[in-house]
C-alpha cells in the first residue's frame, strides 16, 4: 500500500552565527507520514539553481537530503557528532555537525547544530522547519 502525500506549504527560517538577518525560504512541498515519523520534500531556490530537498524524520534521528547543484545526505542526532560529505558544482568538503538540540512536534522541526567543513569551525546553526497543510491546518 503506497503512503499518500498531502500538499503543505514549508517555511524554513535558519540562523547562522555569523550573520545577523536568519533566512528565510518558504516553499510548497509534500509530506508523507510514517508510523514513526515523516518525510517532507520541497524545492529550496538558491542562487545556483533549485535544490530538491528532502527531510526524514524517524524517532531521534533527522536526516536532511539534498541533490542538484548541492548534494548532500546528512544525519542530526541530538548529543552526536555526525559526518557526511557536501558537494557543490565547484568542490565537495568533508561536513561534521554536533546536534545540540532535535525537537519534533505537530507541524514543526527544531535543529541547533555546531558545524565544521573540512575540519574548519564555519559556525553555529538553529533551523525551525514549519508546515501546515493546504487548506491552512495545521499538521
Amino acid at each position: 500500500m503506497a503512503i499518500e502525500p498531502k500538499r503543505v506549504r514549508v517555511r524554513q527560517t535558519t540562523k547562522m552565527s555569523e550573520l545577523d538577518e536568519p533566512i528565510v525560504l518558504v516553499a510548497d512541498g509534500l509530506y508523507y507520514e510514517l508510523k514513526t515519523g515523516f518525510v517532507l520534500t520541497f524545492d529550496q531556490e538558491r542562487e545556483d539553481g533549485i535544490v530538491p530537498t528532502t527531510l526524514k524524520y524517524t524517532t531521534g534521528w533527522l536526516a536532511l537530503i539534498c541533490k542538484g547543484p548541492i548534494e548532500m545526505n546528512h544525519s542530526f542526532i541530538e548529543g552526536r557528532l555526525t559526518q557526511s560529505v557536501y558537494k557543490n558544482p565547484y568542490m565537495a568538503m568533508t561536513m561534521a555537525t554536533t546536534t545540540e538540540r532535535l525537537d519534533v512536534s505537530d507541524g514543526r522541526c527544531r535543529f541547533d547544530y555546531a558545524l565544521s567543513m573540512n575540519d574548519d569551525v564555519a559556525g553555529t546553526y538553529a533551523v525551525d522547519v514549519t508546515w501546515t497543510f493546504e487548506g491552512g491546518d495545521e499538521a
